[in-house]
């Protein structure tokens, strides 16, 4: 539990959902209009969108490393586990 909630606060992502909770809930406070406010929170959107990609893809290069020159066995177990 604790280090699951470590590495969400040591996220980009979780940081950057943060920010853009933040910054819509106390965007007219700040003097932001709301169509300012939804901006910021469209690129924030973009960005945990695209990282997620980008690490979907690091993950399948990893997978693939693991399994190579395995037997089917141990992929079929390797990628059992990995779900």
């Amino acid at each position: 539990m604790m280090d699951s909630l470590k590495a969400a606060l040591g996220s980009k992502k979780f940081l950057a959902t943060v920010i853009g909770a933040v910054t819509v809930a106390i965007g007219s406070a700040v003097g932001l209009s709301e169509e300012q406010s939804m901006k910021i929170a469209g690129m924030i959107m973009a960005y945990l969108v695209s990282q997620g990609i980008a690490d979907a893809g690091k993950e399948k290069e990893k997978l693939k490393a693991d399994l190579e020159g395995k037997t089917k066995a141990e992929k079929a177990a390797a990628l059992e586990d990995a779900l």
